[in-house]
């Protein structure tokens, strides 16, 4: 049962993820699925179901922005189009050489996160991977799945982006729910302090 908010990840506790992904079984799909989570802030379900060609063209070259369908997105009412930072984009080419290198490539209409069977990864599947990672390196219940939203959108926020914005990011349906996800760091609230004095 989930208890409280999910946790946001710290630079530290990103890289220690990376570390011990890179020594999983799948490392390259667990890795190049870990950053795509991080750097767009999708949800769990947008991401469960992309295929190769929506992220990549037909020469496994990333895109440089990709299109999330209405029945990928929540509540299946319209598209979001994902932009891809140049973090992302390194970590996607990396995949497209594993995918390119493998005996049998995925064709443009397969799962671009596959199952040992080739379909795609259940949900729960994909939660129990994520527990594996956040638990190996010793963070609590807390960090789950929706910490890669939280951490993504918490961000945006703490860098001083416009709030429709970000709500365009996300795909979120109204500004006003986009507050659940900010948590005060510390440093900006010393700065907002300061800038009262000012």
């Amino acid at each position: 049962m989930k208890r409280g908010k999910a946790k946001i990840l710290d630079n530290h506790e990103i890289s220690n993820c990376l570390r011990y992904i890179d020594t999983m079984r799948h490392a390259e799909r667990n890795r190049a699925m870990f950053v795509l989570f991080l750097m767009t802030g999708l949800r769990l379900h947008s991401v469960q179901k992309l295929t190769v060609g929506q992220v990549y063209d037909k020469g496994f070259v990333p895109r440089d922005s990709f299109l999330i369908q209405p029945e990928q997105n929540k509540g299946g009412k319209k598209a979001l189009q994902v932009y891809v930072n140049s973090r992302l984009l390194g970590e996607l080419r990396r995949y497209g050489r594993f995918m390119v290198g493998l005996r049998y490539p995925p064709k443009q209409e397969e799962y671009l996160f596959q199952s040992a069977k080739r379909g795609y990864l259940s949900k729960q599947q994909i939660m129990r991977l994520m527990r594996e990672v956040f638990q190996s390196v010793g963070l609590d219940a807390q960090y789950r799945c929706h910490s890669f939203r939280a951490t993504a959108l918490t961000r945006l926020m703490d860098a001083g982006f416009p709030l429709p914005l970000i709500q365009q990011i996300s795909g979120h349906a109204s500004i006003s729910t986009l507050s659940i996800y900010y948590r005060a760091n510390p440093k900006n609230i010393r700065d907002a302090v300061e800038r009262l004095g000012a």
